[in-house]
Parts: C-alpha cells; structure tokens; sequence
C-alpha cells in the first residue's frame, strides 16, 4: 500500500512538472531573427592601424555618365609645388597642399602663367600667417576653411563648396570653364612620387580631363612632378575625403568618405 502511494505521489509530481515547464515556455515572447541590411549595418570605426592597402574604397564611379565631354579639356593654372625649394622636412612646407591649391587658383583667377619660387614660397607663408591668426592652425585646413580664405584674406568671393558628389559633378565645372579644389585622402591616389606611404589629408586642383583615357589632369602640389599629372578617374574619385580641419592628429578613413568639392569661378 505504502508503495503505492509513492508511485502515485510521484506520477503527480512529475506531471506537475511538466505543465509547469510548458507554461513556462508558452508565456515566452517569440523572439524574430534579425535581417541585417547596409541600411542598419555598424558604420565602419576609423583606425590608426588599419593599413593603408587593406582600406575599403569610397563610393564607385557611376557607370554612365550624363555630362559629354567630346575634347580634352585643360585650364591654363601654374603649378606651385607645397615645397618650393624642396625643404619638406619644414612642418610648413610638409603641410602646405592647401596653401599652395590656393595660390595655384588665385594665379588662375589673376591670370598669372607662371610663378617662381620665391613668389610661390612668399605666398604659401603669407596665407599660412593668416591661418595661425584667424583659425588658429595653418594645418590641414578643410575646404570650409580654405573658401574662408579666399573670402577673406584675398577678398574673392566666387568659390563654392559642392557636397556630397558625384564624378558628373567635376566634370560639367570643369566643362563650364571652372577650378576645382578637391580634399583627399592621399594615400588612396597611390601616387609613386609620393613619400611612402603618401599623405593622409591631401588637397590639389583639379584642371583637365581626357574623355579619351577616362583621366583627370590635376596640378598636384604633393609632388614636384606634380604639374598636369593624371588620376584615373574611378581611383581620383574614390580617392576624394572631406577631412576634418586643423592639427589634430587624423586616423586613416575607413569605408565610406564624405565627398565635397570647392569651386572657383574665374571673374
């Protein structure tokens, strides 16, 4: 009799547990996978370590164009190199990209064809004066900070800063007979004449393209043999990087980089 008892209590005992345990799992909210989309996709983290070949490029070239460009088109702009007598190892000089696309565009604009190099040197020194007394730094100054120099210190105002671009952008102001001053990530134009690994925050000018050969002309002041040399047009481009301004040590971009332009309008 008593082990009978025992038998049952425990039968009890087990169905008890039972329903306790699919209550349980029926009062649970259901749980949805989650689809993970380039829309809710972690945006890439900058990082100083990441090596400069293993970086992901910018957005592609469009595959069709809308803007024709039947000849080649190059403006007439002296090149200034950033280090006119060659002294790269002054901090002035090494960080001198947007001083000297500066000078290269107001030469443009005046209609200078060439500049010497004590003139270019003069030059680059005097705007990075009006740098350290109006922003603070004359290093790595954004294309926000350089329309403010043209605006300011040489008190011309046809230039405009175009964002979020695409390659039709440069194309139809160079077609309009217009300067273009692109910011870049310099290591990412895998320019040779560059010293390796090339620059992180880079500016040149942008002055021609070849509809035969897919290239833009560009005068850029990184290199001595940076007059007239040609980008292709897909690696130009994913190249281009809205940095930020100032002297503030700048981690190497990583993924997708701000696009922005500065246009100068010769009046």
């Amino acid at each position: 009799m008593k082990n009978k008892f025992i038998a049952g209590f425990l039968v009890v005992l087990s169905l008890l547990g039972v329903g306790y345990l699919l209550a349980m799992f029926l009062d649970r909210p259901m749980i949805s996978p989650v689809s993970i989309s380039s829309d809710n996709a972690m945006s890439p983290e900058v990082s100083s370590n990441q090596p400069a070949q293993a970086i992901g490029s910018s957005q592609s070239v469009a595959t069709t164009s809308t803007v024709e460009i039947k000849n080649t088109i190059l403006l007439d702009v002296p090149f200034i190199v950033q280090a006119p007598f060659g002294n790269w190892s002054n901090p002035i000089f090494q960080n001198a990209c947007e001083e000297a696309s500066i000078a290269m565009a107001m030469s443009w604009v005046k209609g200078v064809k060439t500049v010497s190099a004590f003139a270019a040197r003069k030059q680059i020194l005097d705007i990075a004066d009006f740098e350290d007394a109006n922003f603070g730094y004359n290093t790595d100054t954004n294309v926000y900070d350089v329309a403010k120099i043209f605006q300011r210190y040489f008190q011309y105002q046809a230039v405009a800063i175009k964002e979020g671009i695409v390659v039709d952008d440069i194309k139809q102001a160079l077609q309009n007979g217009q300067l273009i001053i692109v910011p870049a990530f310099g290591q990412a134009l895998n320019n040779p004449n560059y010293t390796t690994p090339g620059p992180v925050e880079h500016m040149l000018v942008v002055v021609g393209y070849d509809p035969v050969t897919h290239e833009f002309i560009t005068n850029d002041p990184g290199t001595r043999k940076g007059g007239g040399y040609r980008y292709g047009e897909e690696l130009f481009f994913n190249a281009i990087w809205s940095y930020p301004s100032g002297p503030a040590s700048v981690s190497i971009p990583i993924g997708v980089r701000k696009k922005a332009m500065l246009v100068v309008t010769k009046q």
